[in-house]
């Protein structure tokens, strides 16, 4: 078995080669090979060339002229690409950019560096975004790279409506809009944006692309578009004033509308849209997936199909090592804050807050968006895009201390700043977004009036934060000072179910599991009572919700089933509530069991898909 010593030694030697190898060519020592590329020459070894490209290797032993040839020079690749890759093969560095990219991944398929051709294509998924996602398509279809091709018209798609709005779309060919607009798979909302592209496609050379608007215009669904967007269009473009069948057809589809007060026609994806219940894995090896192992994926469930689909985990590519809390922008942005991995707090100095966002592209679905001072137990709030971080509990010179901080993050600019912070120290609370406001409420707060006491007492207040003043109201307490309880918005009322907690304000008295419901009116400021749960219930530790909202009714995943016996201040014991389905049932395992613990936080997420 090889030790580190070894390891290291192997390493060394390795990259003493490589500099020494560089440093010939640098000199021009030894040079068997010269590479001409758009008139520049490329001094180089034979050796090294065959060692990495299967193309040099071929051409370097198959017994043809080019064997003895002293210059080979490489026809339909730029002299910027070849600098780039002998570079990648004299010290391991491959240096590329957004500009130099594609090039170098034309060298390298052309000289059959499949492992620069990977990093290429790798590269271009991490970077794609609305503005070059046309262009990757295309250059992957042309280099036969099927993954990178999959992937970017997936991307394509998916973001339809946004990639409409930037010029590279309007640099493509006729047919090329014709695949993209005939397609049932767009997602967009709206049939007006599709109308809109091929007008501006066409204007945008009018005299070459006005004989294809006839066939452009039969794809787009004009049925589906508002009859004043159509007369708006039609008066503002002459393109379809002056061609009599395109006013026929716009008149036609008119005429259609006005008739029918309800339209057969297939619908695009995007169009309907269907909320999802996030469940998110907390514990160490992850949620169960269908496979039945863990830490593959996380899954959503649509209550209005009784559907589960699943999406991967923010474990995969070292993103999350433990998941937190989370929560859903105004965007639809799946945002999660947790911990790094193992492997990452290793190489760290200070460990942080680390908080990802979900995407649609690159290998990963999960991406790093920043890093906040780390504390435990905090609530993570949202309004506008924006991203609160709000109280929790910090160390200090070896000792725990309660935060009142609030930080908030600013979406559009990438970052912090403190905000009004709580009237009290707060942490193990929860938070919950209704009207452009944050309401926070239980957890526990420090005390300092018994000394023989435990330290913290739990909190029934309710809290208020307008960002617009940047200050907080105190609203009326809840029944039951509590914690580790779920929360979620429904009919805009604030749902507060189960948790550990004792009635009234904490004042030492025996706490208990809580299948309580606690419903607060936002219009009156006043608490009723809810319907009490089948048992007590209670969230996460970190005290992330278990419950979330979707048309009207409340779902809850997870968690943990309450103990009956209670002592003065703690809880004896609690038992694991595991899914068998996200709707329902749940099988229970006692205290002590071996059984996983599912610990599942849930958001509501708003998909969309394709009629049916």
């Amino acid at each position: 078995m090889e030790t580190d010593f070894d390891i290291r030694s192997k390493y060394q030697h390795s990259n003493k080669l490589l500099e020494h190898i560089n440093r010939m060519r640098e000199s021009a020592e030894l040079i068997d090979i010269v590479l001409v590329a758009e008139g520049h020459k490329f001094p180089c070894h034979r050796v090294v060339l065959a060692s990495f490209s299967q193309y040099f290797r071929a051409m370097f032993t198959c017994g043809l002229v080019e064997c003895n040839q002293t210059e080979v020079t490489l026809h339909d690749i730029n002299a910027g690409s070849v600098s780039i890759i002998l570079e990648y093969m004299y010290t391991s560095q491959l240096y590329i950019n957004n500009l130099t990219v594609q090039g170098v991944a034309t060298a390298a398929y052309f000289m059959q560096m499949d492992e620069v051709f990977k990093m290429c294509q790798t590269y271009m998924m991490d970077h794609m975004d609305a503005s070059n996602c046309i262009g990757i398509f295309y250059f992957a279809k042309q280099i036969c790279a099927d993954d990178l091709e999959e992937r970017s018209k997936k991307y394509l798609y998916q973001h339809f409506t946004e990639v409409g709005l930037h010029e590279e779309i309007l640099e493509v060919h006729f047919q090329q809009l014709m695949d993209m607009i005939v397609s049932d798979d767009l997602n967009v909302s709206r049939e007006e944006s599709i109308l809109d592209l091929v007008l501006r496609w066409v204007n945008h050379d009018k005299n070459l692309r006005s004989q294809h608007l006839i066939d452009l215009l039969k794809q787009v669904r004009l049925l589906l578009i508002s009859p004043s967007f159509l007369r708006e269009a039609r008066k503002r473009n002459t393109i379809l004033l002056c061609n009599a069948q395109c006013y026929d057809m716009v008149e036609q589809a008119l005429e259609t509308i006005e008739k029918s007060s309800q339209v057969s026609l297939s619908l695009r994806y995007g169009m309907e849209t269907t909320s999802l219940l996030l469940c998110l894995g907390n514990n160490a090896s992850g949620i169960r997936s269908k496979y039945g192992n863990y830490g593959d994926a996380s899954f959503c469930f649509a209550p209005s199909t009784g559907k589960i689909c699943y999406m991967p985990s923010p474990k995969q590519g070292e993103v999350l090592g433990t998941v937190m809390t989370g929560v859903v922008t105004e965007n639809n942005d799946i945002i999660l804050a947790g911990e790094a991995t193992v492997v990452r707090l290793s190489r760290q100095k200070n460990t942080c807050i680390e908080i990802c966002r979900y995407h649609n592209r690159g290998n990963y679905c999960w991406e790093k968006l920043c890093t906040a001072e780390y504390r435990e137990l905090y609530a993570l709030g949202t309004v506008q895009n924006d991203l609160y971080l709000i109280g929790g509990q910090m160390k200090l010179k070896n000792q725990y201390v309660i935060t009142n901080c609030v930080e908030k993050y600013f979406a559009d600019k990438g970052t912090w700043r403190s905000v009004a912070p709580l009237p009290l120290p707060l942490a193990c609370h929860a938070v919950v977004t209704l009207n452009n406001k944050l309401y926070v409420m239980g957890g526990w707060t420090p005390q300092t009036d018994h000394p023989d006491d435990e330290p913290d007492r739990l909190s029934n207040r309710l809290l208020q934060y307008d960002p617009v003043t940047d200050k907080w109201k105190q609203l009326t307490p809840m029944t039951f000072s509590k914690y580790r309880f779920s929360v979620a918005v429904l009919n805009s009322e604030i749902y507060v179910l189960g948790g550990i907690g004792c009635l009234g304000p904490d004042k030492g008295q025996v706490r208990k599991c809580l299948d309580a419901v606690e419903i607060y009116n936002v219009d009156g400021d006043f608490w009723r009572e809810g319907p009490a749960m089948p048992y007590p219930l209670l969230s996460l530790r970190s005290n992330a919700s278990s419950a979330g909202a979707v048309d009207g009714k409340l779902y809850v995943c997870g968690g943990y089933r309450g103990a009956v016996t209670t002592l003065m201040g703690r809880v004896v014991g609690e038992a694991v509530m595991e899914p068998v389905n996200v709707a329902g049932g749940y099988r229970v395992h006692p205290p002590g069991s071996e059984q996983p613990d599912p610990r599942l936080l849930t958001g509501l997420y708003r998909s969309q898909c394709a009629a049916s």
